[in-house]
């Protein structure tokens, strides 16, 4: 039984080899231990279209100005705007993202950039989605931005501040923010969309921001850091693994031997001097007998010769017992497995 456990252990042993010596070259030849270097493209495609609704008005047949025009401050009624925002990438990625669309009003000193006072207003609530093995994701946003609702606000700071000459501008932004997961780089997106209109003005323009727009960008990472050194730690362990199995390999297959040293020597004696031993199942009880332990075999032939008695034989897991009885004195002899393993 110990020697098929043994068997076992060896092809074990051997198959663990082989598999871990295997996939130590495999990841060599294929270059896992070198520094890579990784990137993840991507292009954003945004658009704002937008049309400028107007009051009843004797002027105007249309109900709305498409954008690109020339508007009248007075004729405004609420400008109608559709944010269009698309991104791709050129590997499948996981995350999130989330979006929100605010106004800025902001009072500027007469032809410069000092700033007298600007506040934010948020048009619409934070919204959030999920982006799940997936190449691109779009965001569709249509609102109506009450232009003259922001126009009075600042005529009114104007007003009681006395700021008469102050320029003014809104602000309306589509702010997305995204972060995703795609070829081993994980990676924050900001983009924003932005119409722009003066205020308190007889006439206006608007203007559009898209941040980039059609623009490829890239985001790479170098994995020379803890992954790198995390992979190179993989092929030491399985190097390591090897050297194992090789040492435990060569433990068993000694244990083997000197087991078969041992069952061999046993077998031999049996044969040889099998008219004279009996084979019992238990040790028979030496209590009332005056118990001698012989250092051989041998010697207990020679008490045997003598006596004229069978030789008991009664064999342990690591030892074995041999007993030579006559109506007093017991001889004893012991085969200790690691006694014969040491010689």
């Amino acid at each position: 039984m110990r020697t098929k456990k043994y068997t076992l252990i060896q092809v074990l042993c051997v198959f663990g080899m082989l598999l871990f010596a295997l996939m130590d070259v495999y990841l060599y030849k294929s270059g896992y231990f070198e520094e890579k270097k990784l990137s993840l493209k991507y292009q954003e495609n945004n658009d704002i279209d937008y049309k400028v609704y107007l009051k009843k008005n004797d002027f105007f047949e249309s109900k709305y100005l498409e954008k690109g025009r020339t508007y009248i401050t007075s004729l405004i009624d609420y400008i109608n705007v559709d944010y269009n925002y698309n991104i791709k990438f050129d590997h499948l990625v996981d995350g999130e993202y989330k979006y929100r669309v605010y106004a800025i009003i902001e009072s500027n000193k007469s032809n410069s950039e000092t700033n007298y006072w600007s506040k934010t207003y948020n048009i619409t609530d934070e919204k959030k989605g999920v982006i799940s093995h997936s190449g691109e994701f779009s965001i569709h946003e249509n609102l109506d931005v009450d232009y003259n609702k922001y126009n009075g606000i600042l005529n009114s700071f104007k007003k009681t501040l006395g700021l008469s000459t102050a320029n003014g501008l809104l602000k309306v932004y589509l702010d997305v923010s995204s972060n995703v997961s795609g070829n081993n780089i994980d990676t924050p997106i900001e983009s924003k969309l932005l119409l722009q209109l003066p205020l308190s003005e007889m006439t206006v323009e608007a203007s559009v921001d898209l941040d980039a727009h059609n623009n490829v960008k890239e985001v790479t990472k170098s994995i020379d850091g803890d992954r790198l050194k995390l992979m190179r730690t993989v092929g030491v362990i399985y190097l390591f693994a090897v050297i194992i199995c090789f040492l435990v390999l060569l433990i068993i297959t000694r244990k083997k031997r000197d087991l078969h040293l041992y069952e061999n020597t046993l077998k031999k004696i049996i044969n040889t001097y099998d008219s004279i031993i009996v084979n019992v199942k238990q040790l028979p009880d030496l209590s009332n007998h005056q118990i001698i332990d012989v250092s051989s075999f041998d010697e207990l032939l020679d008490a045997h010769g003598e006596v004229r008695m069978p030789i008991n034989f009664y064999k342990g897991l690591d030892r074995s017992y041999f007993v030579l009885l006559n109506d007093k004195i017991a001889w004893k002899y012991t085969m200790k497995k690691r006694k014969i393993e040491r010689k």
